[in-house]
């Protein structure tokens, strides 16, 4: 933990000592994080045409259109694949003189976060500026975030109407902090949350993001995961219905699950290619298939509007029909992600995942037979599993044979149901997010997290190194550019490192009741 007790401070009451005569000038930006190292151990060489993992940070292209529409001059970092380090974030910061600093804080980027909010907080040049925080971290972890981070404001409300009312609040149109939705500030006292009253608002009425803040040449999803450029990633709802116990959306703090009218999506689509000339979106939905009318009507219009664009989705197994997958083709749909999590009904079950095996392989057999490609992510590391039950996981993933497959470390997320059950279990080695590569956790089956990483590996290679696989990929190749992802494809999975990283942690022996200190 950063030592922050000469940085932080209460929030100001006033940013204006006169009568502002210009507009406010706020700088949103995402924080230094190098996706594929330290997401998913992934280390190669980049070029500019050739970094992958990034897609637009939609959450901030929101709060620079709604600041834009209250008066702001506003701009958008994307310090990642912008290549910032910490040194040229502050540069850039102190160069555009901004009122306000906003970042968005995620769990895995937790620790640049704190680090980049310390840097402005002590920067002479930015002793005057707000600095605001948001974000699922801060969504999560409330009044902590701010404990742990000095910033000025947390906002862990639904932002885009939070943060009209904080800019009235230093206008001096609105009375005081207390009268701000979702927000945690710094008192003398203490930390002040205010109650949060928007969470339930259509999302037809927030409109879409501000995308002239983007540069679309920079964003590269993994390879294989786009087949035309320039594209975009894009939401059409937020929440989901649905309650796997190890999903951050079915939470304790789940989100209301609403989605824009397929209309708007639609018109939203064509304005993005008349004016970026957009030819793909991923639509980062939890769950874009959820609603078969919705999504019929989407893929109607579609092609009743002759929109020439790909795009993928993803999708949960028992929501999927040949009849649907067919549609979606029609329109467009190149693509489709499902979460196969493992590959034993027993586990899936602990999962409360509400599906079967059956289903994926139904949704496998259906989705390759209305010729979509299709990526499947599986978890290893879980709480209740053993060495055994991974292989399993891997024998099914070998059996469903999507086109891609992820396999995932199982990570503990904040406020889920398997969250709870690690921290009770007292084999939690880390309370950080560091990477999918990395485990944090160590289930009673498993000896050692090199047994975890070794699983993982193991994964990998059983997988894409098959040769029906290799033979599958190169039957399928349309063109030169496919050729060079799939190289770099191959290349990111062989220079996936192992992080040497020591873990302490105490555990209780559930069979002698004595208590032990492992160290990794």
């Amino acid at each position: 933990m950063m030592p922050m007790n000469h940085v932080a401070r209460p929030t100001p009451q006033r940013l204006w000592d006169i009568p502002r005569t210009r507009p406010i000038r706020i700088f949103f930006s995402t924080v230094p994080y190098d996706t594929m190292k330290m997401g998913y151990g992934i280390n190669t060489k980049k070029s500019k045409k050739k970094i992958y993992g990034y897609t637009p940070p939609l959450g901030l292209g929101m709060l620079a259109r709604v600041a834009k529409d209250y008066g702001c001059d506003v701009t958008v970092n994307d310090a990642g694949p912008l290549g910032d380090d910490f040194e040229s974030l502050i540069r850039k910061i102190v160069e555009f003189k901004p009122d306000i600093v906003g970042f968005s804080v995620f769990t895995a980027n937790f620790a640049q976060a704190v680090e980049s909010v310390r840097l402005v907080r002590e920067h002479p040049a930015l002793r005057d500026t707000l600095v605001v925080i948001g974000g699922p971290h801060v969504y999560t972890f409330r009044e902590k975030t701010l404990a742990d981070i000095p910033a000025d404001v947390a906002v862990y409300g639904e932002a885009e109407a939070d943060l009209i009312e904080l800019l009235e609040f230093y206008d001096g149109t609105r009375a005081s902090l207390e009268e701000v939705n979702g927000l945690f500030f710094r008192s003398e006292q203490g930390i002040v949350q205010t109650q949060e009253t928007h969470s339930s608002r259509s999302l037809d009425h927030f409109g879409f993001p501000d995308w002239d803040q983007f540069d679309f040449s920079l964003y590269r999803n993994i390879p294989g995961q786009i087949r035309r450029y320039p594209m975009t990633s894009m939401v059409t709802s937020r929440g989901c219905p649905f309650r796997c116990n190890f999903c951050f959306q079915a939470g304790r703090f789940a989100d209301k699950y609403r989605r824009y009218s397929p209309e708007l999506v639609i018109d939203e689509i064509q304005r993005l290619q008349s004016r970026y000339g957009i030819r793909e979106i991923q639509f980062w939905d939890d769950i874009f298939f959820i609603n078969k009318k919705w999504v019929e009507t989407f893929c109607r219009l579609i092609q009743e509007k002759k929109i020439d664009i790909t795009w993928s989705g993803y999708a949960r197994v028992d929501l999927i029909s040949p009849e649907l997958l067919r549609m979606a083709r029609d329109s467009g749909c190149w693509n489709i992600f499902y979460g196969f999590e493992t590959g034993t009904q027993e586990m899936l079950d602990f999962l409360e995942k509400k599906a079967t095996l059956e289903q994926a392989v139904n949704a496998s057999r259906w989705t390759r037979e209305a010729g979509i490609i299709s990526r499947g992510s599986f978890m290893l590391g879980l709480p209740n599993e053993t060495p055994e039950l991974g292989e399993k996981t891997i024998d099914f993933a070998i059996q469903l044979d999507p086109d891609y497959a992820n396999f995932n470390i199982f990570f503990p997320e904040p406020g889920t149901g398997l969250y709870d059950l690690a921290v009770q279990s007292g084999r939690m080695l880390s309370g950080e997010y560091l990477g999918r590569s990395v485990p944090v956790y160590l289930p009673d089956g498993y000896q050692s997290i090199d047994q975890i990483r070794d699983l993982q590996k193991k994964a990998f290679r059983r997988f894409y190194f098959r040769p029906s696989y290799i033979a599958k990929r190169i039957s399928r190749i349309r063109s030169w550019s496919e050729i060079g992802q799939y190289v770099d494809g191959a290349m990111m999975l062989l220079s996936m490192n192992k992080p040497k990283i020591p873990f302490a942690f105490a555990t209780e022996s559930s069979k002698t009741g004595q208590k032990g200190r492992n160290v990794f």
